[in-house]
């Protein structure tokens, strides 16, 4: 008997175009379409999309149709590295938040990934998973595959179970920390980083990162030690070294502003709105007791300026007086009742003084109204709070 020789069937790659793609997420006609197109509209989601596909990221595995292993379309099993040109995101891969190699927007160019080109960075916590709970380590190998791919807050998920087994996984924490950074949610990192650093203050990738958030924050003297220290720990980072540059020229800026509103000043002493300006500066050179100062001058001379309170509450918050930072902000919600950002430090100042209803209260408002607004990372953050808030109850 001769037996006929079998073939495997080759993976099939058949993607759709990406103006296809973009067709269907967007559910809008052609014509539509090809308007937005020729008035430059749409260049930078087609070429996510182009860069989604080209990497493989798009996919069956992440496709509408593909439903337990089946393809809805053809009514036959589809493996999950196959794709054609019914192809149609769910939902939750619509919009990733993050391309998953080193090529970022310019906003993360000074992004630190190492350690993340590995399946561990060398610690305690990756030691554990190495010698013992292969639970801990599939979950740490999802987070770090879901990070890749983009899918933050599921991976977020991921480094979360991952920490409550372990608070002192310091991979686990760099990693969640990245994954906050994408998603803008910048005081969260920075939380999560400084938990790191406590682990571990040998690392240029972490402080690295402190840097990126502190810039962010613009806290560019914090920022520029955060980077210079990265440098001393490995003087071979291109992103480290353009990050301080870059912080280098922004506290020239103020420091030439700076001297612009002190001679502005000199001219009309008693301007609410150059005391606020000046102390703004000082903040951002993070001479804090000169911020304070120049905050509660311009308040004595105007005090319905609502942000000026809610600056001083967050410089009085830094310095430790939380009960004092709890009146500015109480004055600045007042003033401004939707003022989000007020809102959050007054969160955080209930919180710290132990009043944990009040801080549940003003986190959901601040939450409300970052979303009505349409800033849906700074509302995740409020909301993550409330639910950090409950989990320790």
């Amino acid at each position: 008997m001769i037996r006929k020789k079998q073939t495997e069937k080759p993976s099939e790659w058949d993607p759709p175009a990406p103006s296809t793609v973009y067709i269907k997420i967007k559910n809008i006609p052609y014509e539509t379409f090809k308007t937005k197109l020729n008035q430059g509209l749409v260049t930078t989601d087609l070429d996510q999309i182009r860069y989604r596909l080209e990497k493989h990221i798009y996919c069956c595995g992440v496709c509408s149709k593909h439903v337990n292993g089946y393809c809805v379309i053809t009514n036959r099993k589809a493996e999950p590295g196959w794709i054609c040109k019914s192809f149609v995101p769910k939902e939750e891969f619509i919009y990733l938040d993050s391309r998953p190699d080193r090529k970022d927007p310019a906003e993360f160019r000074y992004l630190s990934e190492t350690g993340l080109e590995k399946d561990y960075i060398e610690s305690a916590g990756a030691r554990e998973r190495r010698h013992g709970n292969e639970g801990t380590k599939a979950l740490y190998d999802e987070g770090v595959t879901l990070y890749r791919q983009g899918r933050l807050k599921l991976a977020l998920e991921a480094f979360d179970s991952v920490l409550e087994a372990n608070p002192l996984d310091f991979a686990a924490l760099f990693h969640k920390g990245n994954a906050l950074l994408k998603l803008k949610r910048y005081e969260e990192a920075l939380e999560v980083f400084e938990r790191a650093s406590e682990i571990n203050q040998e690392n240029a990738g972490l402080w690295t990162n402190l840097g990126f958030i502190f810039t962010k924050l613009e806290r560019f003297r914090d920022s520029l030690e955060a980077f210079e220290k990265s440098i001393s720990l490995n003087p071979v980072q291109k992103n480290a070294w353009e990050g301080r540059d870059a912080v280098i020229a922004r506290v020239r800026l103020c420091e030439e502003r700076l001297r612009e509103s002190e001679e502005a000043l000199k001219k009309n002493p008693e301007d609410p709105d150059t005391l606020f300006k000046i102390g703004k500066i000082h903040l951002r050179l993070g001479e804090q007791e000169k911020a304070i100062q120049a905050f509660k001058k311009a308040l004595e001379i105007k005090p319905e300026n609502a942000e000026a309170w809610q600056f001083r509450g967050k410089v009085l918050f830094k310095a430790g007086s939380e009960k004092e930072a709890l009146h500015a902000f109480e004055k600045a919600t007042r003033l401004k009742p939707d003022y989000a950002e007020a809102w959050f430090e007054k969160g955080n100042a209930f919180l710290k003084l132990e009043n944990l209803k009040g801080a549940e209260n003003a986190f959901k408002i601040a939450a409300r109204l970052w979303d009505s607004k349409g800033i849906k990372s700074k509302a995740e953050s409020a909301r993550d709070k409330v639910k950090r808030l409950h989990s320790s109850n």
